[in-house]
């Protein structure tokens, strides 16, 4: 009996240590570690692109309680694709941690949306003055008196220049220039009728249509802060019309018919010596691609409205973001304080919103990182992110992207020449207030 007593004594202990092994493997890491949890990180970029390894590999260093899983959801570097499996993976349930977005349209809808969470309570407790660290349209856009992300790197507008063929035209690198300047500039650099442009605008509905918005001191969108029409904006007007006289009148810049019949890439356009100028963000400094330059290329400011104006632009970038289901929330919070800081530094691929960068540095690293680097002119480069200032930002509401779909109708059909300007401004307007009234 005392022998049967001892077998069974030995049997609980044995089946009390599986029980605790079994219950211990759902807390453990891959190393075993029960004090380390494991976050995901989802974004669209490759390991070229992104330099994933080294950024992962410095971050865990610094915080051995946490690993990071680098997750790209495409593998063709489309931000617009990578959305949509994100909101696959939410819709289906799947929880997530951080989450990355490329501009306040698509940010803003997922707040409004309910998948982000706020950040102020960990920004309070750490006691930091988000503005005061970062800059760019990320730093002063809060919504509902809440932050929601942090800025990655910052995209300064600016024009990329093949300045072998400014040389070659007798053009200097502008310093301070209007986009009546630019008009003429385009015309010198465009030669054999067309067959090389000196322009190419691509199809960023608010971008390329919106040229001279993008150029005053604030209300840089289709949409006010309150989520009113800013359709009567004259300089939306004027936007439009600067783009048709470049493609239509002048044929400096590649038309419109060209770029959506063909599918035609910015990077390719510009890199591919196919046009001389393209006005885009400072990723044209070190994000491109597959491609290798052989021409040297500078740097100019966004072009002013009028030559009296002031320096200040629009600034957009990358945003971080926690997903409201994420179960690891403080230690997402203490990825992305990172990554928006000492992280851009390692990831050595784009120009950082953290005002403690050091530009000339951060310049050289990022430059130095492209497929050619002894072809940019990083002096240009540093007078134009130097002289740059942020225009007064904010982010939109969630429909602004709906508007900016209605708008980019009603532009498609002028630039095609189906429809004029007038009429279009009119249409345009009519459907924008739908979108703005179907949402109050």
């Amino acid at each position: 009996m005392k022998k049967n007593k001892n077998v069974i004594f030995l049997c609980l202990i044995v089946f009390t240590l599986i029980l605790a092994g079994c219950g211990s493997s759902n807390n453990e890491s891959a190393d075993g570690d029960s004090d380390t949890v494991t976050i995901k990180f989802n974004h669209w970029y490759d390991e070229e692109t992104g330099n994933w390894d080294e950024v992962v590999d410095a971050f865990e260093k610094e915080h051995p309680n946490i690993k990071v899983d680098s997750d790209p959801l495409v593998d063709n570097l489309n931000a617009s694709d990578y959305l949509k499996q994100l909101d696959l993976r939410a819709s289906a349930g799947e929880t997530l941690d951080v989450v990355m977005f490329s501009n306040p349209y698509d940010y803003s809808k997922r707040v409004d949306e309910g998948l982000l969470a706020p950040l102020d309570s960990y920004i309070e407790e750490e006691g930091i003055d988000v503005e005061e660290i970062y800059s760019g349209l990320f730093s002063q856009g809060k919504i509902d008196d809440s932050y929601y992300g942090l800025p990655g790197k910052k995209n300064t507008y600016l024009v990329a220049l093949n300045k072998d063929d400014l040389d070659d035209a007798g053009l200097s690198v502008p310093t301070d220039w209007t986009w009546d300047d630019y008009k003429d500039y385009a015309k010198k650099l465009t030669e054999d009728d067309g067959k090389h442009y000196g322009s190419y605008l691509h199809t960023f509905n608010d971008f390329y249509f919106m040229l001279k918005v993008l150029s005053k001191s604030e209300n840089n969108f289709i949409l006010n802060e309150d989520g009113s029409s800013n359709m009567d904006d004259p300089m939306i007007k004027e936007s439009l019309k600067l783009r048709y006289e470049l493609e239509n009148e002048d044929n400096s810049s590649v038309p419109y018919k060209d770029t959506i019949s063909q599918d035609l890439d910015f990077r390719q356009q510009f890199f591919s010596k196919e046009a001389s100028m393209i006005p885009m963000t400072s990723v044209m400094s070190s994000e491109w691609g597959e491609y290798e330059p052989d021409f040297n290329i500078a740097f100019a400011p966004w072009p002013k409205n009028e030559k009296d104006d002031d320096f200040e632009f629009y600034n957009a970038g990358d945003v971080l973001s926690i997903a409201d289901s994420s179960e690891h929330k403080e230690e997402a919070y203490e990825f992305i304080r990172w990554m928006s800081t000492e992280g851009m530094k390692v990831q050595k691929r784009s120009l950082s919103a953290w005002n403690e960068t050091d530009l000339e540095e951060e310049i050289d690293t990022v430059v130095s990182n492209s497929n050619t680097p002894e072809k940019v002119d990083k002096e240009s480069l540093k007078y134009v992110l130097e002289i740059s200032e942020d225009s007064d930002q904010f982010i939109p509401k969630p429909y602004v992207k709906e508007a900016y779909s209605e708008y980019e109708d009603e532009v498609e059909k002028y630039l095609l020449g189906k429809q004029d300007l007038d009429t279009t401004i009119e249409n345009a307007t009519e459907k924008v207030q739908k979108v703005v009234d179907d949402n109050s």
